[in-house]
């Protein structure tokens, strides 16, 4: 065959070549497991960036292996790279958004670099589930005083109010719950406080419902009635306008049935 034939032939069996879909190695959990207890042990060891190749080689063994982002988020921030750490908690919690202690860590993170609008989300993803669940109150006042500096940072009234106003509504259950008031204020004056803060967030956003449903728990909490049930019409008024959390939306749908039942009754 001539040369240039040659030439051509060996062209085209490289184009063909290329074509072909890449075939990624196999993983290797054995190895993986082994890279990543490795890199436990050095951890144990007070040696971060030996852990990191680890948990890096375990990732290229296996990378399905996905609490070897919470090792890592560990190892960096053991070094003192918070911003790296971030990285490997969000490829953790995408991969587990049931773990909603990662997250809880994962939005405190992204708030001490300042990074307030992915904070932000995060504190409202941790909400949402955490009311799914039934996390204890204490959590939840977190995320809610969190959630208000974010507020006061951005310069924004709604929020800062709403926050502040859930955070002492949920305190004040907290309060209540515990007995006994330990020489701080008791869960009544919170209450009517945070009847306060909701209040003037319902004057900021008129048309959101999550201030009307607070009034109403706040309200409900103090046993007054008619102010309870004037602020729960007017948060079915505006819930098909505006944002509740799944949870939210459950309450306020019981709590209408109910109200329209004993309506019916009398």
């Amino acid at each position: 065959m001539p040369a240039r034939s040659r030439v051509l032939c060996l062209l085209l069996a490289c184009a063909g070549c290329q074509g072909l879909p890449f075939a990624a190695p196999a993983a290797d959990p054995a190895e993986a497991r082994r890279r990543w207890e490795e890199g436990q042990a050095a951890m144990q060891r007070q040696e971060p960036d030996r852990a990191i190749a680890c948990y890096h080689a375990s990732l290229a063994a296996d990378p399905g292996m996905v609490q070897n982002h919470l090792s890592l988020a560990a190892a960096h921030l053991q070094q003192g790279d918070a911003a790296a750490a971030c990285a490997h908690l969000a490829r953790y919690v995408e991969a587990h958004p049931e773990h909603l202690s990662v997250r809880a860590h994962y939005a405190e993170l992204l708030f001490r670099l300042r990074r307030n609008p992915e904070a932000r989300a995060q504190f409202d993803r941790y909400v949402e589930d955490a009311q799914e669940k039934g996390d204890p109150a204490a959590h939840l006042v977190h995320c809610h005083t969190r959630l208000m500096a974010i507020a006061q940072a951005e310069e924004d009234e709604y929020g800062e109010h709403l926050h502040r106003g859930i955070g002492l509504l949920l305190l004040a259950r907290q309060r209540a719950a515990l007995g006994g008031d330990g020489g701080e204020l008791p869960a009544e004056a919170l209450l009517c406080k945070a009847a306060g803060e909701l209040t003037l967030a319902r004057l900021n956003r008129p048309d959101e419902a999550r201030p009307c449903w607070y009034l109403y728990e706040v309200w409900s909490q103090l046993a007054q009635r008619q102010p309870a049930t004037r602020w729960l019409r007017a948060a079915g008024a505006a819930a098909p306008f505006s944002y509740l959390t799944p949870a939210e939306q459950r309450g306020l749908q019981l709590a209408s049935r109910s109200l329209d039942a004993g309506t019916e009754r009398k």
